[in-house]
């Protein structure tokens, strides 16, 4: 075999110096520097002036994020492809996930304020950082488009006005949207929940595939309002046609973050996040260009302190609860909303129009279009609840909830035609 080879004599010191600092440039980044790698459910905006702030600290190593969906994230931390350092999130669902499968590592040492703001089942690995809330992004040069008022709460968004004009994602593609229905299903009751969400999405647009596209959707004016949490709306209010109205019962949303337990910088890991608890930290994240607020009170004189304390101050939301009915809530909302949009905007369409030219609401059709087949009872009923971590069982249940939604409105429409 013929092969090309350079005399010994004529490689010379400086020859082989500059062949291996060509190597050291080949190598990768991250297997030089003491760089931190971040998984987070947020987008990159939200996290962007956190990261800038920590780098200028001194002896601070780069943060590089992964910005993916809670499933995503899922799958990604549970094949172990890529060595994550750190998760940054506001879904306890996640958190408990990845708890139960070994993959964090245990902190000690949180503020006792920060901690009791935590699910108790992960209190031991994970820590809050900040609080958010939830209400309305609201646009309001559509609004005008559309000679409408500005909506103050989940009731108003079932107005007839509101018809096509509204956004929202979904429980099983967002965590965040999650937390917003089950805050809803837990401040009102599971049936008058369902009965308000039921009534709302009457008036979807569509259904955004992420909680931060609801915020961009109505930035750009494809719908008039959606709900969506705080701070993916406060990055936006530079613009003049946009506000954010929190819901008058918003409890306060912990942003959680957790080192992972192979992360190979665990140090620099942990010196962020106690950096994230320090007081700069926290002063950092009292900006408002985190679009968060800060667990460590605000002065009284800032203008943000008032809603910070309004936030603290609302009841939290029972996490176990949470925890244990999430497959359920889940696959009820897309089974009642998200698979069968279009006939359900259809079926309130039609009931709208009946009610307008009848001048007085249908009580009896409204309840046709607004229940649910599972009682109150049932999603609380632990035993019943855990049969969902069979997936025979759960697509049964889907399947049955498809047919009696479909019975419903079928009956509904017939009732309506009856009327003319």
């Amino acid at each position: 075999m013929n092969r090309l080879t350079l005399p010994r004599r004529h490689i010379s010191g400086k020859v082989i110096s500059a062949l291996l600092l060509g190597l050291l440039i080949l190598r990768p980044t991250s297997a030089l520097s003491d760089e931190l790698v971040m998984a987070t459910t947020f987008s990159p905006g939200a996290t962007a002036w956190i990261i800038q702030h920590w780098q200028k600290a001194p002896g601070a190593v780069r943060i590089r994020t992964l910005n993916r969906t809670s499933a995503s994230l899922e799958r990604l931390l549970d094949t172990e492809g890529e060595n994550v350092d750190l998760i940054l999130t506001s879904s306890p669902m996640l958190l408990q996930h990845l708890q139960e499968h070994q993959k964090l590592a245990p902190f000690e040492g949180a503020p006792q304020d920060n901690q009791r703001l935590v699910p108790e089942s992960i209190r031991a690995t994970s820590v809050a950082v900040a609080i958010s809330g939830f209400g309305l992004l609201i646009n309001h040069s559509a609004l005008a488009a559309r000679q409408l008022s500005p909506p103050d709460n989940w009731e108003a968004l079932g107005h007839p006005g509101y018809q096509g004009a509204l956004l929202m994602s979904s429980p099983s593609r967002s965590d965040t949207s999650h937390l917003m229905v089950e805050a809803l299903l837990q401040q009102k009751g599971w049936a008058e929940g369902w009965e308000t969400l039921l009534t709302s999405a009457g008036n979807l647009v569509t259904i955004s595939s992420r909680s931060f596209g609801v915020a961009d959707k109505v930035k750009s004016g494809s719908g008039v309002a959606g709900p969506v949490i705080d701070n993916y709306a406060n990055l936006l209010l530079s613009d003049p046609n946009l506000s954010f109205l929190y819901f008058p019962q918003s409890a306060a949303s912990p942003t959680y973050i957790a080192v992972l337990k192979n992360s190979q910088r665990n140090s620099e890991a942990r010196r962020f996040i106690r950096y994230l608890l320090s007081p700069a930290g926290q002063q950092v994240l009292a900006d408002a260009n985190t679009g968060k607020y800060p667990i460590a009170p605000l002065e009284a004189d800032n203008p943000r302190s008032v809603q910070q304390r309004r936030l603290l101050s609302q009841p939290p939301l029972d996490y176990r609860l949470i925890l244990k009915r999430q497959q359920l809530v889940q696959r009820m909302f897309d089974t009642a909303i998200s698979f069968r949009l279009a006939q359900l905007k259809d079926a309130w369409r039609a009931l709208h129009s009946a009610e307008a030219r009848l001048k007085h609401p249908l009580p009896a059709i409204r309840t046709l279009l607004t229940s649910v087949p599972v009682d109150a009872a049932s999603s609380e009923d632990e035993a019943w609840l855990a049969q969902f971590d069979n997936k025979r069982f759960a697509e049964q249940q889907m399947m049955e909830w498809q047919f009696w939604f479909l019975r419903n409105q079928r009956l509904a429409i017939t009732r309506l035609e009856e009327l003319k």
